[in-house]
């Protein structure tokens, strides 16, 4: 008995402790940035800032669908400039201090002056002009121009749109987990890189959460949260086992698989296009007939995930497949044409990052070097950057041509186009800001955004895409479907995820 109880102390003590009554376990290999809502922009701390605090609108459980959350209603002017919202009544921060129209707008306020360097306020403060509290359930958003994203960007997980306490949460500088949202949950611990714990707060507003007690352990490979699973230390394994622990562990009786409604997480390669000789749209274009989708799938993924040919994954409105499939033949013209040949053939390098997007990326970067080199007029290097260097040398323009993976920030079509080409592309790597055809762009991203007529917003980024197709910032690779499946015990339910990969923890029980 001794020996038993020591041994439970020292599992937990390692975060590999069993389930226990009222508490919910989930394993994962993604890791926490930094617990700022002013200065986060990542996918998992984004989730677990979700779980804790909300916005005036959020999407629907599992779906695209813009609801209520903070506010029941809406109204949006004619001319598109003003929306205003109607506040929920009676609902309180997990501090204990009301939530009202003067807490909205100072929460608001605030991300927007703190605007931090890692973060998205840059999603918002584009479209906000000025932001007024007539009373105290009222408020009442100005913005610059219309904006039919607008309230799509409002929706967590965005996290500078969620609604934090002036009590509790430091006006002037980032919070780094010291806040208060008016979630289900509140944080109570974070040990950087092992774990998060979150408690059930009393006073939620609607029903409380399935399970009291979450906690979050990070691990450090696909491996390592394949063998917490199977050994009974979580109850939920997410984000992100290995293609071939997908398939064994979806023929395993002994675990539930789920999988997401859909995906509208994609992966892609990028063009510095200011750096040669990725400056000669003939080159991009022949890197374009060169890559081998169906081999990336079906070799590195076991056919989990989808081979991709725009931006703008299937599933979201207006997707159109504008990228061309496979052509040697083709890629060699380009080429030849550019000036290269078996002789003197195209010498470039392929960056990308390590840790972030699993264990696949180094079997992704030899996949595409063969592809490419079957054209025999291109010499393909591979060099790998941890995230932190990776991300920090992209902003720079240090890399030419590198990977890279997209979850939406927000659930519209102008979310998987204008980062790349309008609004992130220094921060993003493309510098498609310096191209001849940058100013294109923006006309039609600014004339798509006017419009609240889907089918007329439809046209415009149909246009785009044919466009990028065209002028080739951006190879679109795949659909993004294995990221996205979670594993369960037997006894959890209520676990449902959206085509993005959000998930609210409160919806999910632990039989026992």
């Amino acid at each position: 008995m001794r020996f038993r109880w020591f041994l439970t102390l020292l599992l937990a003590a390692t975060g590999l402790a069993f389930a226990q009554n009222g508490v919910l376990t989930i394993g994962t290999t993604d890791s926490v940035t930094e617990l700022s809502p002013a200065n986060s922009y990542d996918f998992f701390t984004w989730n677990v800032l979700a779980q804790t605090a909300e916005g005036l609108v959020k999407l629907q459980p599992g779906g695209t669908k813009i609801e209520p959350s903070l506010a029941t209603s809406w109204d949006i002017s004619s001319d598109g400039l003003t929306y205003t919202f109607h506040l929920r009544k009676n609902v309180t921060f997990t501090d204990g201090s009301p939530m009202n129209a003067q807490a909205v707008k100072w929460s608001f306020d605030r991300a927007l002056k703190l605007d931090g360097p890692k973060g998205a306020v840059g999603l918002i403060k584009g479209d906000i002009k000025s932001i007024a509290a007539p009373d105290p359930d009222t408020v009442v958003f100005t913005l610059n121009q219309p904006d039919a994203t607008f309230l799509a960007r409002l929706a967590p997980p965005i996290s500078p749109v969620m609604i934090m306490s002036p009590k509790s949460t430091p006006a002037d500088s980032f919070a780094k987990g010291k806040y208060a949202g008016t979630g289900p949950y509140e944080l109570v611990s974070y040990v950087p890189n092992q774990r998060v714990v979150l408690e059930a707060y009393k006073g939620y507003w609607v029903a409380q959460p399935k399970e009291p007690r979450v906690i979050y352990n990070m691990y450090s490979d696909a491996s390592a949260l394949r063998s917490a699973l199977q050994s009974g230390a979580i109850d939920i394994g997410y984000r992100s086992f290995n293609p071939q622990d997908v398939i064994s562990l979806a023929k395993d009786a002994n675990f539930k698989e789920v999988k997401p409604s859909g995906s509208l997480s994609i992966r892609y390669l990028l063009f510095n296009v200011t750096q040669k000789p990725f400056d000669n749209i003939d080159v991009r274009r022949a890197i374009a007939y060169a890559v081998d989708r169906k081999a990336i799938v079906n070799d590195v993924f076991s056919g989990i995930n989808q081979p991709l040919y725009s931006m703008v994954p299937p599933g979201m409105w207006s997707s159109k497949n504008v990228f061309p499939k496979r052509d040697v033949a083709k890629a060699k013209e380009l080429l030849h044409k550019a000036g290269y040949g078996a002789s003197d053939p195209l010498k470039i390098t392929l960056w990308y990052p390590t840790g972030h997007y699993g264990s696949t990326e180094p079997d992704v970067a030899a996949v595409l070097k063969t592809s490419l080199e079957q054209t025999g007029m291109i010499k393909l290097s591979l060099s790998a950057l941890d995230w932190g260097t990776y991300t920090t040398r992209m902003s720079q323009g240090a890399l030419g041509f590198f990977t890279l993976g997209w979850y939406p920030d927000f659930v519209d079509p102008d979310n998987f186009l204008a980062p790349w080409l309008v609004d992130s592309t220094q921060s993003l790597g493309t510098f498609w800001d310096k191209a001849p055809d940058f100013a294109q762009y923006q006309k039609l991203i600014k004339e798509a955004r006017a419009s609240t007529k889907q089918d007329v917003r439809a046209t415009y980024y149909e246009q785009i895409q044919q466009l990028s197709a065209t002028d080739v910032p951006f190879i679109p690779l795949w659909q993004n479907f294995g990221q996205l499946i979670a594993f369960t015990k037997p006894n959890v339910s209520g676990m449902v995820t959206d085509p993005a990969g959000n998930w609210l923890v409160s919806t999910v029980s632990v039989s026992k």
